[in-house]
């Protein structure tokens, strides 16, 4: 896929003017699987991500990265590794990591349409700030579709940011809808807006 930054936008030039060289010449890096030893860079920009896409406190996310890095170290997490049910791709630019993204192979019901019970979920895209829009974060996608498709995987899901919602697009991947509940009884901000809505009309 041709990035974006590559399209000369011609509107608006007067005949004979010749466009201006693009100021962030692409640089397609190198794409490697993660190890363990990447840790540290997986959980920092999984950090980054959260930043980008929420308003975190950060004693949140502080105790998420202790949770991330502990999950890693653990034999859990070298277990999912080592059996390629969890794989960290990064993109590697004049030897310095610029990008990163993960997928998991994650047990789900029978369905119909779909072959097997695993499903592929991407997770954790990152792509720092000074390196963006130079087709970093497709190519990891990219990567991690091979890479469940090697294994026979039927389908890949994902939640998408705004940012990164015309990547995926572009890629083929359809929208869905989709809720979500928090058990946790201070966290169920939907329910008490429900019940605060039902008080009220009774009031009246």
């Amino acid at each position: 896929m041709q990035s974006t930054l590559n399209k000369v936008n011609t509107a608006g030039m007067r005949k004979g003017q010749v466009p201006a060289p693009n100021p962030h010449p692409v640089v397609r890096g190198r794409v490697r699987q993660a190890t363990l030893t990447d840790l540290d860079l997986l959980v920092r920009h999984r950090r980054g991500m959260w930043n980008e896409i929420a308003k975190i406190p950060k004693a949140d996310l502080d105790a998420a990265d202790r949770i991330y890095r502990r999950w890693g170290k653990a034999q859990w997490g070298k277990a999912q590794m080592k059996s390629n049910r969890f794989a960290g791709f990064i993109v590697d630019v004049d030897r310095e990591p610029v990008a990163s993204g993960c997928v998991w192979l994650m047990h789900v019901q029978p369905r119909p349409n779909w072959k097997g019970t695993t499903a592929a979920y991407l997770l954790s895209m990152f792509t720092e700030p000074a390196h963006r829009g130079r087709g970093h974060g497709a190519r990891i996608v990219r990567e991690a579709i091979r890479f469940a498709e090697a294994r026979g995987i039927p389908v890949m899901l994902l939640h998408a940011s705004t940012f990164g919602e015309p990547i995926y697009t572009r890629l083929g991947f359809e929208r869905t809808t989709e809720m979500r509940l928090f058990l946790e009884p201070g966290k169920r901000r939907g329910r008490r807006a429900r019940a605060s809505r039902k008080t009220a009309r009774r009031a009246r």
